[in-house]
């Protein structure tokens, strides 16, 4: 019913679109700005219905890192002029690593490990992530996956806006902020880029674009773009490895309309690192990971860990210019996964558990049920179905432009956890783990976790944007409300069968600019973010040896609720961009996402750590050319702490007053371009302090200084031709440090609580090993 009302919604909206199309429209996302042209590079005259934004060109400021801004809101970017000298392997997370606010743990040398992500100590899965106005995180746990997105020669711009998502991002679990992708816009004439890369440990990368060029007078045009990336470990056994495609299709109208059509996919397979604890590490360095030789029964060894996952992600945004006044845009999207998380478990034959049901199996066939037989049991997620709509409606009236819109968002995410024969050669007889399972009596396969979950989203927002004083004043003002539905079907024997979780929240932000001249403004905001629990909140899960809980289903689990605000000011000169902004937070139930191990799969969960308190200020600085250099500096303090005590059992851990956890004090960036358009050079230097990994702050990470750098040169024209090469050099000095925590706990030693009891260790937090010094070569030619 849900599905069939979604296609029905995004028929009827497309033929909308299509029946408008007497009249074109610019992007949205610069609603009635100043627009850039990608393909010129000259400014393109707004049209009357869509409020202001200033675009320079972006080989201008600190060499890409940054882009002029004009909202309300703090607001970094980076663009294709910082992107294309950067290795092409690196995922979204790396890219952003030197905008402030950003702290990026790296697992590898090229990225194609995701890593993880925190904005102002708000973690990866509090960060809503979109490209082409698709949501990105996963539905049930907000987690992201940037090695599965966009491959970086096809980003035009990716940004990142530290505070708040906006009112009309399709996120329910922003409270961090959020950072939105767009696809180079296809070129106007036909061409090919092809590229191949070769560096430190055997990885490999081969790249193709093709261009469609203008298709004859339909206005319309395209690209598709195919890669292959092999990547060895730099520490352990096992290589990773995908193949990746990009495509878009644009038809600009005559009135400036738009119709845009995204598509990406991404197949990959992934030989997990381990991530350590802090003991670990001070013992064996890098050498703490996954086991290189198989053993009957070492789970941990290295081919039990692979991970096979495919990803597509379609979005359809068709932007409607009525007239001067009027306009209507609509994203319909689909988002498709399938994939696991392998791990293996060590099972009695006579003590076998699903759920709290308990079996005697012959796992091995020798006729008896008495051995302990080493089995493949990863965490599996069969499919992810998620079509979705953002429709909105703006109209200006004077000076006000107001809009009005709804997002309607429906996925079905089935989950599993069956068992599986390992093959002769130590790993699994079939890595996705959904076939050879074993299978009871009745024949239902045996599993220790087993659940379908139906998600709903419905949300609507309405605002309204005053122009005055000859656009020198600009205040934004709206409220959306959203209204969460999620329901869970546990097939375990033993475990409540459904349950369903609900949350309504409204959300009023408003916000202000004020433009003193042609070079100062000043920017205020308050806005408000909310993050409903996870998909996990809705079951238990269960040992496979023991049948007992090891994590407990909290369907009372509260909705975290934020309250942040933004003081501002931005200086756009002739040789100078710079802003500094003032940041303060307020959280209640905050969600704290953490690794634990299930069954020796490092697992997602949440923990809720009450109240936080976060405040500080964000610096951001960079120079226009200058005897073609660009310097770049951005900063931050950050002032983090937890405001209460955490509940173990009946008593308390004293932990209000303490420092949030990922949430490192001080950390900077220094990064300098030199571009003649012949040769071009640059090096960035991340400094990122101590992080605590516990809420009682008994362990921490130290801080960590790293360096890249890159050099280039682009051959003069050849046959047509437009050759160049690259070389980029990651983690220069060979640093060995850990880039960022992994799993936090609450405390790390024995504890006497508020009411004088001594608690216990609550776990062994675990952390990012960051990837080895590594050099990238790379050749490519545009056709």
């Amino acid at each position: 019913m849900r599905a069939s009302t979604f296609l029905s919604t995004a028929v009827i909206g497309n033929m909308f679109c299509m029946a408008a199309y007497a009249a074109p429209v610019a992007d949205t996302k610069h609603v009635g700005e100043k627009r850039h042209s990608s393909a010129t590079g000259k400014s393109v005259k707004p049209f009357p219905s869509r409020p202001e934004v200033i675009r320079v060109s972006a080989e201008s400021v600190a060499g890409g890192r940054m882009a002029p801004q004009n909202g309300t809101k703090s607001r970094s970017e980076i663009t294709q002029a910082y992107i294309a000298k950067q290795a092409p392997t690196p995922n979204v997370f790396k890219l952003l690593g030197n905008l402030p606010g950003a702290n990026v743990a790296s697992a590898d040398p090229f990225g194609m490990v995701s890593g993880n992500m925190t904005i102002r100590g708000m973690n990866s899965d509090q960060i809503g992530f979109t490209v082409e106005g698709a949501p990105l995180n996963d539905i049930g746990s907000y987690m992201a996956f940037p090695t599965e997105w966009v491959d970086s020669e096809n980003l035009r711009e990716v940004t990142m806006q530290q505070g708040s998502a906006n009112l009309d991002s399709p996120v329910i679990g922003a409270s961090g902020g959020i950072v939105s992708m767009n696809l180079l816009d296809p070129s106007h004439k036909m061409g090919a880029t092809i590229a191949g890369s070769f560096g430190s440990y055997n990885t490999h990368r081969e790249y193709v674009r093709l261009q469609s060029g203008d298709i004859g007078n339909t206005g319309m045009r395209a690209f598709v773009a195919w890669s292959h990336l092999e990547e060895p470990h730099f520490r352990g056994a096992g290589d990773d490895h995908k193949q990746h495609i990009d495509a878009k299709m644009v038809k600009d109208w005559m009135n400036g309309s738009r119709s845009t059509v995204a598509l990406t996919f991404d197949d990959s397979m992934k030989v997990a690192y381990l991530n350590p604890s802090l003991s670990a590490w001070q013992e064996y360095g890098r050498g703490a990971n996954y086991s290189r030789d198989f053993s009957p029964t070492d789970t941990k060894y290295w081919k039990l860990h692979q991970s096979p996952y495919r990803v597509l992600i379609l979005s359809a945004p068709q932007n409607i210019v009525v007239n001067d006044k009027l306009g209507f845009d609509f994203t319909p999207y689909f988002y498709w996964n399938s994939g696991t998380i392998a791990s293996a478990s060590l099972l009695s034959e006579n003590a076998i558990y699903s759920g709290t049901q308990k079996y005697s199996i012959d796992l091995n066939g020798n006729g008896t049920t008495t051995d302990k037989v080493m089995m493949y049991t990863p965490f599996g997620t069969p499919y992810v179905y998620r079509p979705g709509l953002v429709s909105k409606v703006h109209y200006t009236i004077g000076k006000h432009t107001l809009v009005f819109g709804y997002w309607f968002d429906w996925s079905r995410q089935r989950m599993v956890n069956p068992y599986s024969a390992i093959g002769e050669n130590g790993g699994p007889a079939n890595v996705w783990g959904y076939l050879g399972n074993v299978k009871l009596a009745d024949g239902t396969r045996l599993a220790s976790y087993d659940n379908l979950t139906i998600t709903r989203v419905n949300t609507l927002f309405f605002g309204d944007t005053f122009n005055a004083l000859h656009n020198r004043l600009r205040v934004e003002a709206g409220i959306k409300e959203s209204m969460v539905t999620r329901i869970g079907y546990n097939y375990l024997p033993g475990a409540q069968y459904r349950t369903t979780m609900n949350a309504a929240v409204a959300t009023p932000n408003l916000g202000a600019r004020y433009r003193i001249d042609s070079h100062s403004q000043i920017f205020a905001d308050v806005a408000t973010n909310f993050r409903t629990p996870t998909l996990n909140a809705l079951y238990n899960t269960y040992s496979a040896s023991t049948g007992k809980v090891a994590t407990q289903a909290n369907t009372a689990q509260k909705t975290e609720y934020s309250i942040s605000e933004e003081l501002g000011y931005r200086y756009q000169g002739d040789i100078l961009d710079g802003s500094i902004t003032f940041f303060n937070y307020n959280f209640t139930n905050r969600q704290v996402s953490t690794q634990v191990t299930i069954n020796n799969a490092q697992i997602t969960q949440n923990i809720n750590a009450g109240g936080q308190t976060s405040r500080g200020v964000d610096i951001e600085i960079g120079l226009r050319p200058w005897h073609h250099l660009r310097p770049y500096i951005s900063a931050e303090y950050l002032h983090a702490t937890i405001d209460n005590n955490y509940k173990v059992g009946a008593d308390y851990l004293p932990t209000a007053g303490k420092t949030a956890v990922r949430s490192p004090n001080v950390q900077a960036s220094v990064g300098l371009d030199y571009d003649d358009g012949t040769y071009f050079a640059g090096f960035s230097v991340k400094y990122v302090g101590r992080q605590f990994s516990t809420f009682m702050n008994d362990q921490a990470m130290p801080g960590y200084v790293n360096a890249d750098m890159n050099f280039g040169y682009r051959a003069p024209k050849i046959f047509h031709t437009h050759p160049e090469i690259r070389l980029n050099l990651m983690n220069v000095g060979d640093n060995k440090y850990l880039s960022g925590v992994a799993g936090v706990a609450a405390s790390s030693r024995a504890a006497r609580g508020i009411y004088g009891s001594t608690i216990a260790s609550q776990g062994s937090p675990t952390y990012y090993v960051a990837g080895s010094f590594a050099a990238l070569v790379t050749a490519k030619i545009d056709l």
